[in-house]
């Protein structure tokens, strides 16, 4: 009888250790902020004005940080709307941004950003052909 009270409380008293265990690691993930962004949003349109789905968008960092970035670039692919949207590094950056669409021309723009803030840009793909 012994032993089985013994072994119930070994149980009791590891339930307890990793009970305090997880609480002190919510409590530090409950404290850690989130880190700031700066948000690009998008859309891409054909000449005649109408959203381009499916366009390659590429941002690539122009501006050398003051920080080492993990990234310097990010790719996406707009929505059926044309729409794109990213999360980039807060903080006073110049992005290239570009997109491309087989049977289009490329388009491209500049973006800088002052800290967490929000741009938004238009890319309007002209047609590659000649036909009009």
């Amino acid at each position: 009888m012994t032993t089985v009270l013994v072994r119930r409380m070994l149980v009791l008293a590891m339930l307890a250790l990793l009970a305090n265990q997880a609480t002190r690691l919510a409590a530090k993930d409950q404290k850690k902020e989130p880190e700031p962004y700066a948000l690009l949003f998008g859309t891409c349109f054909n000449e005649q004005g109408f959203s381009l789905p499916g366009a390659r968008v590429i941002v690539e960092l122009a501006s050398e940080p003051a920080v080492k970035m993990k990234r310097k670039k990010w790719e996406m692919v707009s929505s059926p709307r044309g729409e794109f949207a990213i999360r980039l590094p807060a903080g006073h950056h110049s992005f290239k941004v570009t997109a491309t669409r087989e049977g289009f021309k490329p388009a491209g723009t500049m973006v800088s950003f002052e800290a967490d803030e929000r741009q938004d840009v238009v890319l309007k793909l002209e047609s590659s052909s000649t036909e009009k």
